[in-house]
């Protein structure tokens, strides 16, 4: 089975915008991933848990998926498929084949609990019959279910299993994962956390996937170069990209980040349903954050409008 090694570097956790009655907007989405593409990210991931993937149809997540594979500049695009029913897991797999998608992001399903050999079982009957490569995803805040580093580390041996998002904002069981994957040469690890991507970086990880580059995608772009040439100055903006992330955690993820790109005019704030927009009061405070983050530091967004 013929896999693709993945990139180092920032990539984008993709925001899917919406029309105000909870539709996917496609003219939106276009926009996003041109200002994405611009700002220099390597890669796309959309469907995932900042595209709300885990609220759109399966129908929906493939017309998304595949607007952005024809927009994305020949960059690899790593499609979210969330999980609860394995079969169409395995069905959504294989028609992301038939569009062309360079990897799938897939988090074990989160209603029961799985014991090591459940999870190690599940990715390895996905990984067999997938036509995408995969990428396991780490999000236990969001799943209860952890990726155990011993299950990882033999995971990463398999063909067609080439990486992991880890979104536990956990540095130790990065580090782990970092020395328990050392040998797999065709696996990358990637973190999902913003406010971490200098330490994610010097433990080891290869890159990011990450909301923030939705909004300012040329800084997670700058942070990850620089954290090998000039730490003093990733350690700078890093800081500033902490900021913007504590501005934008409001509401029911990712209603934060929707609020942020409205302002830029780049997406409505609607999430889909069932969640809600932000409140006016919590949108009138994260306008005000942003407009004194940009004051601040001019080049760091434009979002103070």
């Amino acid at each position: 089975m013929v896999t693709s090694t993945l990139p180092r570097g920032a990539m984008v956790a993709l925001v899917t915008p919406t029309t105000a009655d909870g539709g996917t907007d496609l003219p939106a989405l276009d926009g996003l991933v041109r200002h994405v593409v611009a700002g220099g990210v390597v890669g796309i991931s959309p469907c995932g848990s900042t595209g709300e993937g885990a609220r759109l149809t399966g129908r929906a997540r493939l017309e998304v998926t595949a607007r952005v594979r024809e927009l994305a500049a020949g960059l690899p695009v790593i499609a979210g498929v969330p999980m609860l029913a394995l079969p169409e897991a395995e069905q959504e797999l294989r028609q992301l084949g038939s569009l062309g998608a360079t990897a799938a992001l897939v988090a074990p399903p989160g209603y029961f609990p799985m014991t090591d050999a459940e999870i190690e079982g599940l990715y390895r009957r996905l990984a067999d019959a997938s036509p995408v490569p995969l990428v396991l995803y780490n999000i236990p805040a969001f799943t209860r279910i952890p990726l155990p580093v011993p299950v990882v580390a033999r995971l990463a041996a398999h063909d067609n299993i080439v990486g992991l998002k880890d979104s536990s904002r956990d540095l130790e069981y990065l580090q782990a994962l970092v020395a328990a994957t050392a040998e797999a040469d065709n696996f990358r690890l990637y973190t999902g956390t913003d406010t971490m991507l200098v330490a994610s970086a010097l433990a080891g990880a290869d890159g990011s996937i990450a909301a923030s580059a939705n909004l300012v995608p040329e800084l997670a772009v700058q942070i990850l170069d620089l954290v090998s040439t000039d730490l003093p100055r990733a350690i700078e903006l890093q800081r500033r990209l902490t900021d913007i992330v504590g501005a934008c955690r409001k509401g029911t993820p990712p209603s934060g980040w929707k609020a942020a790109l409205s302002t830029l005019g780049l997406c409505l704030p609607t999430p889909v349903p069932p969640a809600l927009s932000l409140a006016a009061d919590a949108m009138g405070q994260l306008r005000r954050e942003l407009a004194a983050i940009s004051t601040m530091n001019p080049a760091t967004t434009g979002a103070a409008s």
